[in-house]
């Protein structure tokens, strides 16, 4: 249909390019605009998926692209390290602000919240996957062009959240 707006949920056509709705969808802050959101997997650790996550990053970042970097990682976060990023994240009643890298990358990760940054998060999944949530939801994302989403290992409590809470618009695998 040529007035299609994407949103199937207030439409009351059933045309044939309809999509089934997520029940487990979160929305973004009322003030970001991210339009393509990437995530990087692997089913194991150390394949340098926080690596390809600040490389693909700083790659668009250059090309002229507002990159951002969603660090959802929780118990082991790398990505403010790789940038060098040391202050904290900063908020206030409308929401979080995500930290800035030198070239404008914006970061959200949980060591930026954390008293000292080698802190251990030793948390449960339903706590560490509401955690990831409220880095969708509650930080406010400037206009994005290509947000990363650097995954923990494996295919635990992380990944799934991500990809039912999330619009995932595609996914780098790491094997």
């Amino acid at each position: 249909m040529s007035d299609c707006n994407s949103n199937c949920d207030s439409c009351a056509s059933k045309c044939s390019s309809a999509k089934p709705k997520n029940d487990f969808a979160v929305d973004a802050h009322e003030l970001s605009n991210v339009k393509k959101v990437i995530g990087i997997v692997s089913g194991k650790g150390g394949v340098g998926k926080s690596l390809v996550t600040s490389l693909m990053s700083v790659n668009m970042n250059r090309k002229g692209y507002n990159t951002a970097i969603l660090d959802a990682d929780i118990t082991g976060p790398s990505i403010p390290k790789a940038f060098g990023l040391k202050e904290k994240v900063v908020s206030n009643e409308m929401g979080i602000f995500p930290a800035k890298t030198n070239s404008g990358i914006e970061v959200m990760s949980i060591n930026l919240l954390l008293a000292n940054e080698t802190d251990p998060v030793v948390w449960r999944g339903p706590v560490i996957a509401g955690t990831v949530k409220q880095f969708w939801s509650d930080v406010i994302w400037n206009d994005v062009d290509y947000m990363f989403v650097d995954m923990p290992p494996g295919t635990g409590d992380v990944p799934l959240t991500v990809f039912q809470s999330l619009p995932i618009d595609g996914i780098i695998g790491l094997w």
